[in-house]
């Protein structure tokens, strides 16, 4: 180290033109040097009391050649030696002092690094934890993402195929309600025979008014039932069957019972109307 600096702590900058050395191996820069000793003649280093007279000293740090040859001129050698002793000293001491000073703040720069260094490997197994916590959520939120995904991909496969199944029946029910009304246009009574044949069987009676054979001709056969009443023409041999009505005697008397009080009652063959035309046949004949 070519310069020496300043020993006030708040200031520490290198020396190069004037300063203030003391008798306890201190040295300042010109400006802390006159402000301090015009407060007090104490070291401000270490506050030893600096009352003598060449306690402290305004040096020239660059001095002129003439200064150079006459400072020590006249002098006796040991007297030389022995101020050139003391001058190494003192710089021997302000290099040792920069260099403690200097280790010093190594030192400190060393825990405070070895400190920072603790804290930023606490704080990235921190934060690695943290991303791996982190990176765990994402793949069971991508799982999840993609289970949601093929679960919907499946319900609009379903959805699709249930409309096209509901395109499909709406096409089949349009086509026979289609047909249904063209069959009903074309032979209205195809839709009431179609309807009687889901219904009951339909009851069927022979509406015989009573007169005489000439006025029996030409009758038809009546069928009831839910889909409406429906005629249909008659067989010869129905055409040909009469009904003749006879008086039934009736019982005069206290003893008359209420079932045989009836009048104008007539007996009648019933049968098929294979065995009424046989029968009407045998009595042509």
């Amino acid at each position: 180290m070519d310069e020496m600096v300043c020993n006030f702590k708040k200031c520490r900058k290198r020396l190069s033109s004037f300063a203030w050395v003391t008798s306890c191996s201190h040295i300042f820069c010109d400006e802390d040097g006159t402000k301090e000793f015009n407060k007090c003649f104490a070291c401000p280093a270490c506050e030893t009391n600096l009352s003598g007279k060449f306690d402290i000293v305004r040096i020239d740090l660059s001095p002129t050649e003439q200064y150079k040859s006459m400072v020590l001129a006249g002098q006796k050698p040991d007297t030389i030696l022995e101020v050139c002793t003391r001058a190494m000293a003192f710089w021997t001491y302000q290099i040792q002092q920069e260099r403690i000073y200097q280790d010093y703040i190594a030192n400190k720069s060393k825990e405070r690094s070895t400190l920072q260094e603790q804290y930023y490997e606490h704080t990235v197994t921190k934060l690695q934890a943290e991303n791996a916590s982190l990176k765990n959520q994402v793949s069971a939120v991508k799982k999840d993402l993609e289970s949601s995904k093929k679960r919907s991909h499946d319900l609009a496969d379903k959805l699709t195929e249930r409309t096209r199944q509901h395109q499909k029946l709406q096409i089949i029910h349009d086509a026979l309600r289609r047909r249904s009304i063209d069959v009903r246009t074309l032979d209205p009574s195809a839709s009431h025979e179609g309807l009687g044949r889901n219904q009951a069987a339909p009851l069927v009676s022979y509406d015989h008014p009573f007169s005489s054979g000439d006025e029996s001709t030409g009758r038809s056969v009546r069928h009831r039932g839910g889909g409406g009443d429906n005629m249909r023409v008659m067989t010869p041999a129905e055409k040909e069957f009469v009904l003749r009505p006879t008086n039934t005697p009736i019982q005069t008397g206290p003893a008359t019972s209420t079932a045989f009080t009836m009048q104008n009652r007539f007996s009648m063959e019933l049968g098929t109307p294979n065995e009424i035309a046989r029968r009407l046949g045998h009595r042509k004949t």
